[in-house]
Order: C-alpha cells, then structure tokens, then sequence
C-alpha cells in the first residue's frame, strides 16, 4: 500500500498524464501515452520509475519472504504438497461456509423453540414461520430472536417468528437440519480416535495444564511425545489451523470436534521450531502429517511437550473412552467414543 501510494505521489510530481481504460496495461500506455507524445503526457517517467520499483519490489518482498519465511510457491519442503487453490476450490469453500451460517441459525432456531421433541408442527407463511409446540415453556425467545427473527409472538402453543421474504428458506433449513440432527444422532453413537503422535499414554488430568487436565475443555487424552510429529488421529476436515503453529483442530467425518495441542505453554514460542503440513478446511486422512516441530529445541526452552487430544464436543456423546496405555505408535487406537 505504501509503495503503490507513493508511485501516484512520483507520477503527479513528474506531471504523467497518462489515461486509463480498463486495464493500465501496455494497451493504454500506448494509446494514452506514446502515440499522444512525451511533451504532451510524460509517458517516459513510467518506464524510469517502473524500472526502479521493479528493483525495490524484487528485494523488499524477497527480504520479507525470507525473514518471515511466508511460504509462497516454490518454497515448500521436500515432503509438502503444493496446492493450487482452484475456482471450484473457492466455490466449495463458500458453499461449506454458508452451510455452517444456515446451520448456526437453524441450531439457534432448534434450541430456541426447546429441541426437536417440544415441536409438533412446522409451517410458514409470507414472512413468518409458524410453530405448534408442545410446551410453551421451553421457548426461548432470546435465541429466536439471536437467530435473526425481527419479532416472535407466542399465543399458547403457537409461536410465530417474523423472519421476512426468506421464511420459505429458513423453513426448509431448519427441516433439513432437524432430519440431519436425527440421522447424525446414530451415525455418531460410535466413533474412534487414533493416536496422534509416537510416545507414553498420560492421562488428560495429568497434565499440568488446568485447562486440560479439569476437563474444562473436552474429554480426552495426552501424549509424552518420542519425536516431533504430530499426526491426524481420524479422517476429516481441519477446523483450524493456530498461526503459532503449537496447536491445531479436526473435525472428523463421525462429527467430533477434536483440539490437539503441542506442549505447554508452547504459545509463547510464537511459532518457532513449529511448521505445519496443512492448512484450514483441508481434508485430511489418518495417519497424515499434520505439524512438525523440533523436539530437542523445544525442551532446551525449557517447555513441557505433553500433548492433549480433546474432544471439544464430548457432551454430545455418553462416553469418551481411553482404550490404550503405557507406550504406543501413531496410529494404534486410543479413544473409543459412544
């Protein structure tokens, strides 16, 4: 933004008067500036200042990229696949993201009118959706109106959400969402973890993090690790990816919500001696690289490497159970989950 800002200042300065169709390309340099003459827009002074940017921008952004390593294409490690992200990449992306929007809203919509068992019927009209519920008690009307209603009026057991021209959408939404939450609640009654990296089993309360180890966050498991490999420990979808390079998200296909985090207190580092394998809503498989880091540089910090593996939506399940102790390898099961 700087260097552009000042190439505007330098072109006023040196009186260019060059016009501009669609492109600012070498069609309307030579339109607008050669074919006009020198005397008359100065076209010269875009070839001597272009010249001299060319040289600034080469070793500006290679001393940026090399002081902090951004990884642009051709500078990825041997064993990194690169991807070239796509139009249908970026269509996929939006269509995933507007999905997890409509399913916020028709979750909020959900608990809003008490859960699938206190509804009796669904409907809409123009601009409201009409709901019969069972027990008028359980509705909330806060989470309705979080859920983008401009108005919810409740007369017995009826409740009428006023959503707009986009009830008909919502409706549907939230119809899809509630057949999806019933087929899901089987499909995810029974799922397994796998371990995460090579090492010792230490259970979760062990760990000297209280975060962790109180539960607060997840049911699960840590690792003393052997190396510095931190692998996917199901098949799924990263959630998120953290800057610092010590801690990352899946979400497998059988719906959990799973936080591993490298070490304690490893955040300080601010990403030195991590690297990471993969990036947000990639689709990973088990067993697959997720970060790396440099053990013995670590320790010589003076950092604890213990690593939690958490099932961040552990009340969705009954039980979230440690199968595995003492020493394993990556990939031998860990966690059952039912």
């Amino acid at each position: 933004c700087i260097l552009a800002g000042l190439s505007f200042i330098l072109m006023h300065i040196f009186n260019v008067g060059v016009g501009m169709t669609f492109s600012g390309g070498a069609i309307d340099l030579t339109l607008f500036g050669i074919l006009q003459g020198n005397a008359k827009t100065n076209w010269i002074w875009i070839i001597v200042v272009g010249l001299a940017y060319a040289a600034i921008y080469y070793f500006v952004f290679s001393f940026m990229i090399r002081k902090f390593n951004y990884k642009t294409p051709g500078r990825e490690a041997d064993d990194e696949e690169t991807k070239l992200f796509t139009r249908k990449d970026l269509n996929e992306r939006n269509a995933r993201r507007k999905q997890e929007n409509d399913d916020r809203t028709s979750g909020l919509i959900l608990t809003g009118l008490g859960g699938t068992d206190n509804i009796s019927d669904i409907d809409c009209c123009a601009t409201r959706l009409r709901v019969t519920v069972k027990n008028a008690q359980k509705v909330d009307k806060s989470l309705l109106t979080e859920s983008g209603a401009s108005g919810v009026i409740a007369k017995g057991q009826g409740i009428q959400i006023i959503y707009g021209p986009q009830v008909s959408v919502i409706k549907s939404n939230l119809e899809n969402y509630i057949d999806s939450a019933e087929s899901n609640s089987d499909a995810r009654k029974t799922a397994e973890l796998f371990a995460h990296m090579n090492g010792s089993v230490i259970p979760l309360e062990k760990t000297k993090d209280e975060a962790f180890a109180s539960g607060a966050l997840g049911k699960g498991v840590a690792i003393e690790p052997k190396d510095g490999k931190l692998y996917a420990p199901c098949a799924g979808r990263i959630g998120m990816v953290y800057d610092t390079g010590h801690a990352i998200n899946v979400v497998s296909d059988d719906g959990c919500d799973v936080l591993m985090h490298i070490g304690i207190d490893t955040v300080k580092l601010g990403g030195k001696f991590f690297r990471t394998h993969v990036r947000q809503d990639q689709e990973v498989k088990k067993g697959e690289l997720l970060i790396s880091f440099d053990i013995d540089s670590i320790k010589k910090e003076g950092y604890d490497l213990t690593t939690p593996m958490v099932v961040c939506n552990s009340d969705d399940y009954a039980d979230v159970k440690v199968v595995a102790k003492g020493e394993l390898f990556a990939g031998m099961k860990i966690i059952e989950i039912n």
